[in-house]
């Protein structure tokens, strides 16, 4: 289940706008399009997904992830600075 924004746009226009999945979004005249429309356009947003995480080349990717993290060849975005820094006061 996802949240769904609806609000009134410019020009006379609904939104509906599923801030979960990003550009996921639709305008229309009336409040009922919108709401149809972004079942449609979420329902289109997920099956895109499951094409992609069903493809080798991202089973794969994620394979290769998996065993980066078991490695510990995996590091957040605060300990890549902190090499960073300290690679940098070496210099």
């Amino acid at each position: 289940m996802h949240k769904v924004i609806l609000y009134p746009g410019e020009g006379g226009f609904w939104v509906a706008e599923c801030t979960s999945l990003p550009g996921c979004i639709s305008q229309v005249k009336t409040k009922a399009e919108a709401s149809a429309n972004i079942r449609e356009t979420i329902e289109g947003y997920e099956a895109a997904l499951d094409e992609i995480e069903s493809g080798p080349k991202f089973i794969e990717m994620m394979k290769r992830s998996d065993e980066d993290i078991r490695a510990g060849r995996v590091f957040t975005q605060e300990e890549v600075e902190k090499l960073l820094q300290r690679r940098k006061k070496r210099r």
